[in-house]
């Protein structure tokens, strides 16, 4: 088997260290801002990487590197997240101490999370973090998700509605 055909099914060990020295600590700060819980943004460091080692090809192609990994933590995380709804297994707010210093508007929008990851579906719920603990617009948001001004515009409707309908509906 050539290099060639080995790299195209995955990433080379050297290769993959040099991606996590160089985006492990974004990858992790994302997940902490999405997660709330350090040992669980640590475990979802592991997750992507370990999708980056099997995307291996996928990666490569990507022209902006930060923007398929961003996309791929996102991914990650919000399955945690309704990994843990699903399983009716409640999830655990951090503690005060992790809180300490946090940005209130952050821990609203994560505890808002939280609960629409029961509530939403895949493409709901990413555009619901990707404006309401990103701070994206909307046609920030529409490049990043790929779909059209008016669909986000939609979504973002059928977000906000549900959370009225929960009494949930972040602050502005």
């Amino acid at each position: 088997m050539e290099r060639g055909e080995k790299m195209a099914r995955g990433l080379g060990a050297s290769e993959l260290a040099d991606l996590y020295e160089k985006y492990a600590p974004t990858v992790h700060g994302r997940a902490r801002t999405l997660l709330g819980r350090d040992s669980d943004a640590w475990d979802a460091v592991q997750e992507v990487f370990c999708r980056l080692l099997q995307a291996g090809g996928a990666f490569r192609a990507e022209a902006r590197p930060m923007t398929y990994i961003f996309r791929v933590t996102t991914h990650v995380c919000l399955n945690m997240l309704r990994s843990r709804a699903l399983k009716d297994v409640p999830a655990q707010a951090p503690s005060e101490a992790e809180e300490a210093g946090a940005d209130p508007q952050e821990v609203e929008a994560r505890n808002l999370l939280r609960v629409l990851a029961r509530e939403l579906d895949d493409r709901a719920l990413q555009i619901a973090t990707l404006h309401f603990v990103d701070a994206l617009t909307q046609e920030e948001i529409v490049e990043v998700v790929g779909l059209s001004r008016k669909t986000v515009g939609r979504e973002l409707e059928k977000v906000r509605a549900r959370a009225r309908e929960l009494a949930l509906e972040p602050r502005p």
